[in-house]
């Protein structure tokens, strides 16, 4: 697990959760604060500046790790990345071969924020390893019961495999639910039935949920996750870029930013990925 530090408060909270699955999961867990590598600029005062932003990471990096031995996870590490944000975290990521980035989801405000990526949205463009984005404290423990949106296609399928695999390995119970849309019941119920299938198959304990045609879906899936006392989400996204992300928008961009319990994010393999394979 490898899990971004800044020192805002929702990054506070990521420290948390990623602390959590550590626990749960037994795994390794690295905490990673990125810093500019414009400052080590020639220079004296880029110096300067460099030398004060290495101390700032050092004592974040303390403060994490003292929290993480105090929770039960005495092998936690840190690292110092010099590079810029999302392409040092991920490239550490790879060479770490983590399963789980965790990071600290800062709300998005004002008439630019359409146009306006962030971290987690960049990570999610450099790399398929699941994102776990935290807005607010973690509840429970991440992992007891997992709601699942879907609808009736590949996408969905990729979110439903990768919910599984948790459900397994935490003795995780699953919460489906979809929408009847456009394309009528008959396929909302054929996307439940299998993602039941799959659940029974692997001896995982599931729910599911149709929700009635004309909910706002972000809205409800939100909702939900409250009302059935979700400790997580768990969504699958293409990340769409460009016009397409302006006029159709993303359903799990939306959840991520709504969501008050924690939202995996598992970004599908590219397209020339996927013809390579």
């Amino acid at each position: 697990i490898v899990a971004i530090v800044d020192g805002s408060e929702t990054s506070h909270y990521a420290i948390g959760a990623s602390i959590t699955v550590a626990r749960e999961d037994a795994d390794a867990l690295t905490f990673c604060v990125t810093i500019d590598p414009a400052l080590s600029a020639d220079g004296v005062g880029m110096t300067c500046f460099e030398q004060m932003a290495v101390e700032l990471s050092r004592q974040m990096l303390d403060d994490a790790l003292q929290r993480a031995r105090a929770s039960g996870v005495p092998r936690a590490t840190g690292q110092i990345l010099q590079d810029e944000p999302a392409r040092g975290v991920v490239a550490f990521a790879r060479a770490e071969r983590a399963g789980l980035i965790v990071l600290g989801l800062a709300p998005r405000v004002g008439i630019l924020r359409p146009f306006i990526r962030s971290l987690a949205e960049e990570i999610l463009r450099e790399t398929t390893i699941p994102l776990l984005a935290v807005r607010r404290p973690a509840r429970g423990k991440l992992n007891r019961r997992i709601l699942v949106p879907l609808v009736d296609d590949e996408l969905s399928q990729l979110g439903v495999s990768y919910a599984v695999e948790l459900a397994k390995s935490f003795r995780s119970s699953l919460f489906f639910c979809t929408v009847q849309d456009a394309s009528g019941e008959r396929a909302a119920m054929h996307a439940l039935n299998a993602a039941r299938a799959a659940t029974d198959a692997a001896g995982i304990a599931s729910d599911e949920l149709l929700l009635p045609r004309g909910d706002d879906i972000t809205s409800a899936i939100v909702r939900n996750a409250d009302v059935h006392d979700c400790d997580s989400i768990v969504m699958a996204t293409h990340m769409r870029q460009g016009l397409p992300r302006l006029i159709e928008g993303s359903v799990t961009e939306a959840v991520l930013y709504a969501s008050d319990v924690p939202v995996v994010i598992v970004g599908a393999p590219h397209p020339a990925a996927l013809r390579s394979r």
